[in-house]
């Protein structure tokens, strides 16, 4: 057994793909896990208002073919984000936020993502930032309720594009409900590209990060990006996750309907197994290369 988990994000997929087929692709394509995410797609937003019995049969369906939804990304709070100024909106983001709680515990999913952003199409101020914080303290109200650990992303806003970021909004809201839920791709970008600072900026996460996502990018394309293809250094990136004791990572892959999903997916598995198995098992790999000699 591996000594991590790598899970799929579930965009890899067609969007009108059912999920009981997007289990099932997540496992024939080498993956441990399945992230479901609830954004602003319309037929996404529904699963908040799912009755009881098909979330369990959808859990049950996961169970079967052993491929849990150990994680949840509620990016639907890209359109509610916590630092906006209307107070309507902030009302909208908790009721958001207690039905995402329903849905991950129904699901099964320990952690859910939420996005470092204070505001979103905004400009961030000194008064959007100390909303965040306040509402910040009221969502970790509601999850704590649920027994849901929330995980901050550091995202493309300058409010927390670091892990770093990620971090200090933990130091500021200390809660045992609230954790770091990093992104490599964002953190190298960040980092100019610079791998020996974004190493250094996931090992400041040390004790905090939770989980990771694994995606390539280059200056100002934060999705999308072929992974393998871009600025990040995996090699590096993962030394510093496996000091950081970080064991659940999902390779945030977006699917193009215009190519083999499943064949891609499947190669993005293999080169995210190569590259944490070179991390993870180095001396099991020297084992295996030196039986091939």
């Amino acid at each position: 057994m591996r000594d991590y988990a790598l899970g799929m994000y579930e965009k890899a997929m067609p969007d009108a793909m059912p999920l009981p087929k997007k289990i099932e692709a997540a496992k024939a394509c080498g993956f441990d896990a399945l992230e479901l995410c609830v954004d602003g797609n319309a037929e996404r937003v529904k699963r908040l208002d799912w009755e009881e019995h098909r979330i369990r049969e959808l859990r049950q369906i996961a169970e079967a073919q052993e491929i849990p939804f150990t994680t949840l990304s509620l990016s639907l709070l890209r359109k509610y984000p916590l630092g906006h100024p209307d107070e309507e909106r902030n009302r909208q983001s908790f009721v958001i936020v207690e039905k995402a709680c329903r849905l991950a515990v129904g699901l099964g999913s320990r952690i859910m993502l939420i996005n470092g952003y204070d505001v979103y199409d905004e400009e961030s101020t000194p008064e959007t930032r100390a909303r965040f914080y306040r509402n910040l303290r009221k969502v970790l109200q509601i999850c704590a309720r649920y027994g849901v650990l929330v995980g901050i992303e550091n995202a493309e806003k300058a409010f927390c594009s670091r892990i770093k970021d990620a971090v200090a909004i933990c130091e500021k809201v200390p809660s045992p409900y609230l954790a770091v839920y990093g992104d490599i791709g964002n953190a190298t970008i960040a980092a100019d590209g610079d791998a020996s600072r974004a190493q250094q900026d996931i090992l400041s996460g040390t004790g905090y990060l939770t989980s990771l996502h694994l995606k390539d990018g280059v200056p100002g394309e934060y999705r999308y990006h072929a992974i393998g293809d871009g600025m990040v250094d995996f090699s590096q990136c993962l030394q510093a996750a496996k000091q950081a004791n970080v064991h659940l990572f999902t390779a945030e892959i977006f699917c193009n309907p215009e190519e083999d999903y499943i064949a891609h997916a499947t190669k993005v598995a293999r080169f995210l197994r190569h590259e944490l198995d070179a991390v993870y098992f180095p001396f099991e790999r020297k084992d295996e290369n030196h039986e091939e000699d």
